[in-house]
């Protein structure tokens, strides 16, 4: 009887739990996983005739037209770039200020001082890119305020790679929510570990390489996946003067602009199809770069060193 008992606990506990997750999975699976099966079919539907939409062939045509589109491989590098150039100067600046924040400034001033980087986070992208455009757009009043009149990223006979422009708006955009998210991991390891720190007097060097990378490691993938959200959603044409700039000759494209810009948003040829194969190609590999982002976190870098350590060492003792 016990037994049967605790059978039908454990199997209500069981439904219970399904019937919490239920509403969760379905959002998941009408919301992200249908959406991408249904992208990469349609990416496959290749029409041979413009002029004739009806006759469809079922191949990978539409991604050899991306591949071979010149805008999109400016696409991938600006992306790559944001991701990986951007992402990665946003996370070790604010772990930087976060260590100094936590470290050497005043729990009142401290607190006064995050809600302001905070805040910053959520201005509108709108507004960040007027502001954008005021500073490095036409007027270039960013670089003229340093005596640097040739140089822009838009317009003048010193044009600077436009991924670096891209960049900084990541950084700009990030940089707050990792700022606060790591200073959050920091302040939880100095109250938890303070007696131990105090006692035997620990160097800031010593609290970085043992106490705070192994908390920080705990809020990782979540500052690298909003971070890859911040990155693969970036549109160009919020932070461009639209009127004035030509994105196909500046090699400007971001892959989310690519994609619309088959979609219709720019009034170019529509081409949903290309559009289709550009976005899920777009989506894999920025999936790799995320992928390859967590793979390089402090805890597994940690891992892969004392592996190669313990490798040396045991080739040493046969020697």
């Amino acid at each position: 009887m016990a037994k049967t008992k605790f059978k039908k606990e454990s199997i209500f506990k069981v439904i219970q739990i399904i019937l919490f997750m239920l509403p969760l999975l379905i959002c998941i699976l009408m919301f992200t996983i249908l959406p991408i099966v249904d992208t990469f079919s349609k990416s496959l539907q290749y029409h041979p005739y413009e002029s004739n939409q009806t006759i469809t062939a079922i191949n990978f045509k539409n991604y050899e037209k991306v591949f071979i589109d010149p805008d999109f491989t400016s696409a991938i590098l600006n992306s790559t770039m944001i991701m990986i150039l951007g992402t990665g100067i946003s996370i070790l600046l604010a772990f930087v200020f976060a260590i100094i924040i936590e470290t050497f400034i005043f729990k009142t001033a401290r607190n006064v001082f995050l809600a302001l980087i905070y805040s910053q986070f959520f201005i509108s992208s709108f507004a960040v890119g007027v502001s954008f455009i005021f500073l490095f757009g036409p007027k270039n009043v960013f670089f003229r305020l340093f005596g640097f009149d040739g140089a822009s990223f838009t317009t003048g006979t010193h044009k600077l790679p436009i991924w670096v422009y891209y960049s900084l708006f990541q950084i700009w955009r990030s940089l707050p929510f990792n700022l606060i998210l790591f200073a959050s991991a920091i302040n939880k390891a100095n109250s938890k570990y303070f007696k131990l720190m105090k006692n035997d007097n620990i160097r800031l060097f010593e609290k970085i390489k043992h106490i705070y990378i192994k908390e920080v490691s705990k809020v990782f993938f979540a500052i690298i996946f909003t971070n890859f959200i911040f990155a693969s959603l970036l549109y160009p044409q919020a932070i461009l003067d639209q009127t004035t700039f030509d994105f196909s000759t500046n090699k400007a494209h971001t892959i989310t602009s690519f994609v619309l810009d088959f979609m219709g948003a720019s009034g170019k040829i529509y081409n949903p199809q290309k559009a289709y194969a550009a976005a899920f190609f777009g989506f894999i590999y920025l999936l790799f770069l995320l992928l390859l982002m967590l793979v390089i976190r402090p805890s597994n870098i940690k891992k892969i060193i004392f592996k190669l350590k313990t490798i040396h060492l045991k080739r040493g003792s046969y020697v």
